[in-house]
C-alpha cells in the first residue's frame, strides 16, 4: 500500500481517491488549482463545441439546452461528463487536445464547420489558435477560471515532513509547476528525495524539476494507464 498525495482540483480529486482506496492505497489531498465558473455567452448554434477538460464539460454545458448540439470532446472521460448532462452527438478524441487537431480538421473538411472550444482562462494548447492557422474559423469560450493554491494544510506539510507520502500524482503541467512552486516557497527541497511523481503525460513530467526520488509518466494519457504505474 502507498500513501498518494492527489494535486488535481476537488471536484476530480474526490473520484480519484475513492479509485486508490478501492485499489488499497490510501488518499491525501492537496489540491493545487481552486476553479469557478465565470459568466460567458453561449456560443452561436452554428459552432460546434471543443472539450478539451471535464471541467469545460461540465461549466460549459450547464446552460446548453440544445442536446444534438455537435461536440468534439477530447477523450473518453470528458465525453462521459458530456453524456450524463444529456447530450448525445458527441465524437470522441484521441485523449489529447493536440492529437483533436487532426480529426477537427477533418471534420471541418467534410462538413463546413465552426468550432468554439469552452475552456479555462489558462489554456496550455490552444486549439483555437491551430485551427485559425488552418483557416477554420474557431474562437475561445472561457467557461471556469483557474486559480494557484500553493499552501499545505498543516497536516499534508506534517506528512510530507514525516516522509509519510510515498508519490504524488500529477494530471497537468500547471499543476506539475504550482506543486514545486509550493515546496520552494516551504523551502522543503528535501521533501522531494522522499517522493515518486507519477505523471499523466511526458508533458507534465518534463515541468517537473525538482530532485524527486523518481519521476515516471503514463504510456497513454489516461487515468488508467496512470494508475498501472502504481501498480508496476
Amino acid at each position: 500500500m502507498k500513501t498518494i498525495l492527489i494535486t488535481r482540483p476537488n471536484t476530480e480529486a474526490r473520484p480519484t481517491g475513492d479509485k486508490l482506496e478501492m485499489m488499497g492505497h490510501r488518499a491525501v489531498y492537496a489540491p493545487m488549482l481552486n476553479i469557478v465558473p465565470v459568466s460567458f455567452e453561449i456560443p452561436e448554434e452554428t459552432r460546434s463545441l471543443v472539450l478539451t477538460s471535464k471541467n469545460g464539460a461540465r461549466f460549459g454545458l450547464a446552460n446548453i439546452n440544445q442536446k444534438a448540439r455537435p461536440i468534439f470532446a477530447v477523450g473518453e472521460q470528458t465525453a462521459a461528463v458530456a453524456r450524463d448532462m444529456g447530450f448525445t452527438n458527441i465524437t470522441v478524441g484521441p485523449g489529447t487536445a493536440r492529437k483533436l487537431v487532426p480529426l477537427l480538421l477533418e471534420c471541418g473538411d467534410t462538413v463546413k464547420r465552426d468550432y468554439a472550444h469552452l475552456c479555462g482562462n489558462e489554456i496550455a494548447y490552444n486549439i483555437s489558435d491551430v485551427l485559425r492557422d488552418q483557416g477554420v474559423d474557431a474562437v475561445n469560450t472561457i467557461t471556469y477560471q483557474t486559480t494557484a493554491n500553493r499552501n499545505f494544510s498543516p497536516a499534508v506539510a506534517e506528512a510530507l515532513e514525516r516522509g509519510e507520502i510515498d508519490a504524488v500524482l500529477f494530471y497537468s503541467p500547471r499543476t506539475a509547476t504550482i506543486f514545486e512552486e509550493a515546496i520552494s516557497e516551504n523551502g522543503e527541497h528535501s521533501w522531494l528525495n522522499k517522493l515518486d511523481a507519477y505523471c499523466l503525460s511526458p508533458r507534465v513530467s518534463s515541468e517537473l524539476l525538482g530532485p524527486w526520488r523518481s519521476v515516471q509518466h503514463a504510456v497513454l494519457p489516461t487515468e488508467k494507464a496512470l494508475f498501472r504505474l502504481l501498480k508496476d
